[in-house]
Formats: C-alpha cells, structure tokens, sequence
C-alpha cells in the first residue's frame, strides 16, 4: 500500500489528480441525484418541452377529440387575429402587476428585515415567523383569506370605511372596476413578502457591524449609512429579490382566478392562458369571456409568456449589475 492511500480515512476515496479526499464513489453521488433529476425531466422538463410542441396544434385537452399540427396558427391568432384591445390590455395590465408587485413587495420586504434585524426589537424571531406565515400557505388558502377581507358587507375593509372613515356607501372592492386590481396586487405581495425579507434578512445579518461603527464615529447620519453601507452590501440580494418577484408576479395566476376569475379589469396573461387551457369562467384583459378548452392556444400563450419573462429578466439584470458597478 502506498503512502498516499495509506493517508486517506476509512471510508473516504482519494482523487489521485486533484489530491483531494471524496467521501462517497462518484457512482454513489450520482445514484442519490438520481431521484431529483427524475423529478425535474418528468414534471418540468418534459411538460416545458410538450407546451411547446402542443402550442403549434389545435389541441382542445378534451378526452377522445382529435387534433392536429397547425403550425403558426395559434401564435398568428394572439398577435394579429386576437382582438388588439385584449391584447394591449393583457400586455400592459401583466407589466403593470409585475411592476407594482415587485417595487411594493421589496420595498415592505426590506423595511421588515431591517426591523426585525434591530437588536432593540423584543420578540424577533417571533416577529420573523409571524411575516414569513403568509409564504407557507396555499394560493387557496391566501385568496379566501383576502376575499373575506375585502368582503361586502361583513368584511373588516368595508366595516372600516362605513363605521370609521364614515363613508355611507363603501365600494365593493372585488366587483369595483378601480379597486379589484390593487386588491390582488396587495394579496400577491402579502403572499411573497416574507420570502423577500428573509433573503434580505440574511444579507443584513451578514454585514460586519464594525462598518457601522466607524461610520457613527465619522458622524454619518442613519440614512447615509443606509444608502452608502448598507445598500451597496446587500445589493446582491436586492438583484435576487428583483428577479424573483418579476418571474412570479409574471407568471402569477392563482390568486386572480380565486379571487376575481380575471373580472373587473384584473386579468393577466398568465390568468388568460389558464382560463384558456382549463375554462372556469375567466374574462380576457379588456372584460370578454375567455373560451376555455383551447389547450392549444394556451400553450401558445403560455410560450409568449414564458419568451416575455426570460426578456425581463435578462434585461433587468444587466440594468442591475451596471448599477452594482456603477455603485
């Protein structure tokens, strides 16, 4: 036995190239990956790759029916035989939920963390886990929880208006063409706050405290140290909360199809393709109904939507890392 086997621990096997230790065979590592690449070929791979094909069909998802290739059909239908008014509205009504969606949820995300990071704040990490509640549960579960909110008569929105702020005649929020829209968005940042302010919870707890001092020392004031120490270090987690609140909020369905079915000047692209794979009664951007069982045009729509979101993101990056150099 040589010298250089003879070093290596029980168990352990040595890469004579590197010089380095592995605690398990190479076939071992690759056997435990096994299930998670399974699980990502089978429910994300192979589904992605099957909307894009089913997007060039006539495919209606109903058992028994036939259908058949029809190339550019369905992508001709969305861009020029769709009527232009839903289509205008469903482009703009997507980037103005990302929009609000994204600068609201980090903007209360990052207010949070610095609070619950303060070392005056009794009960932090009960505070932590009280705002990180609204992540953990289901799409259902938040979208009933906000209709009951903004419920009329019997919710505490409509009783605050009426008994409080005095106003004899309360709008209904949810059947409101005004307020139906910023109600889902405060649903959808309600929702994923907690996710952001924990990224930016970790990034804040990762600065040295030391800066802090020398800057106190030098007589900077509170917003100085925020915006020329704090800002800058955390400026990676800002890029990663950006780009995960725009993917989601862009991508987002669930709570306007639970909450207002895309009525009222709340439907989205996302809510459209949904509507139109599966039916359920949804409205297009501009207040028509969406005929559903298109599975076809749905995919087409889900692939528009799917090229939009990768654009956003590339370029939401490259602005951001120009700012990080910049900075």
């Amino acid at each position: 036995m040589s010298i250089r086997n003879a070093a290596a621990p029980p168990g352990l096997v040595l890469n004579k190239r590197k010089k380095t230790f592995r605690l398990f065979p190479l076939w071992i590592v690759l056997l435990c990956m096994l299930p998670g690449i399974l699980h990502y070929c089978i429910f994300r791979l192979y589904p992605s790759i099957m909307t894009g094909y089913y997007s060039f069909t006539d495919i209606s998802g109903v058992p028994g029916t036939s259908w058949k290739f029809i190339g550019l059909a369905n992508y001709k239908e969305f861009f020029i035989l769709q009527n232009v008014r839903d289509l205008k509205a469903a482009l703009f009504r997507t980037a103005g939920y990302a929009f609000f969606v994204t600068i609201i949820q980090n903007a209360i995300a990052l207010l949070l963390a610095v609070i619950v990071n303060s070392a005056f704040l009794k009960g932090r990490n009960f505070a932590r886990g009280v705002y990180f509640m609204p992540v953990i549960l289901g799409s259902a579960v938040v979208a009933t929880i906000w209709k009951m909110v903004f419920s009329t008569p019997t919710g505490p929105v409509y009783l605050f208006m009426q008994n409080v702020l005095q106003i004899q005649s309360p709008p209904a929020i949810l059947s409101s063409r005004v307020y139906a829209f910023p109600a889902v968005i405060a649903a959808q940042i309600w929702q994923n706050m907690g996710y952001s302010m924990v990224i930016f919870l970790a990034a804040l707890q990762g600065i040295d405290g030391t800066v802090y001092e020398s800057a106190s020392i030098d007589g900077a004031s509170e917003w100085k140290m925020f915006t020329k120490i704090t800002l800058p270090l955390i400026w990676s987690a800002v890029m990663i909360n950006t780009l995960l609140a725009i993917i989601g909020s862009l991508q987002s369905y669930e709570l306007i199809m639970t909450i207002t079915r895309g009525n009222f000047n709340t439907s989205t692209l996302g809510m459209m393709a949904f509507a139109t794979a599966f039916g359920g009664g949804g409205a297009t951007a501009s207040g028509g109904s969406v005929s559903g069982l298109r599975q076809g045009y749905a995919a087409a729509e889900s692939m528009i939507l799917f090229v939009g979101v990768l654009v956003v993101t590339i370029v939401s990056q490259i602005l951001m890392k120009r700012a990080e150099v910049e900075q």
